[in-house]
């Protein structure tokens, strides 16, 4: 558990100092559950800097949508696999040039490829939407290769405890 929080931390730090975070308006990111790379604190960062954020909202035939948080974290309502969404109300929006994503995953590997939870979401969004994205993985977590189909997606940067990495 002792870890898990330091990990967290130290991946919070190296995240926030990456420039494409620095300069981005907008920040599309996931709302981290279970055991995910946790992103509560860096949702809080980014509310603070003043930079807009946006999460996954819709999950309609295989695509994803994100909207605009409007509202306390604490008041979202589980959606789709019991993740957080922002209410039917909330602005959708697409990223641009000058946003950044923030990609969730189980693991990663060094070609900056992931495996995510199998429902291909995050990998259409970003082959339909290109836009720096960064991916967040504890070192314990990184592997050698991750089999690959035809439409998976590297992420842009991997952001680990201990590094920053690039392809």
């Amino acid at each position: 558990m002792e870890y898990i929080k330091e990990s967290d931390s130290a991946i919070l730090q190296n995240l926030i100092s990456l420039p494409e975070f620095v300069s981005a308006p907008r920040v599309f990111t996931y709302l981290s559950i279970g055991r995910e790379v946790d992103t509560r604190n860096f949702i809080e960062y980014c509310q603070c800097a003043g930079k807009q954020i946006a999460l996954p909202a819709d999950f309609d035939n295989g695509r994803m949508n994100f909207a605009l948080l409007n509202c306390e974290l604490s008041e979202l309502s589980p959606g789709m696999y019991g993740i957080p969404i922002p209410d039917s109300k909330s602005e959708r929006v697409s990223p641009s040039a000058f946003d950044i994503i923030v990609v969730p995953a189980l693991c990663y590997d060094s070609c900056l490829y992931r495996l995510g939870r199998g429902g291909g979401y995050f990998d259409r969004y970003l082959s339909e939407h290109r836009v720096f994205s960064v991916g967040l993985c504890r070192e314990a977590l990184l592997v050698g290769a991750i089999p690959k189909e035809d439409f998976d997606v590297p992420v842009s940067c991997l952001v680990t405890e201990k590094r920053i990495a690039r392809p």
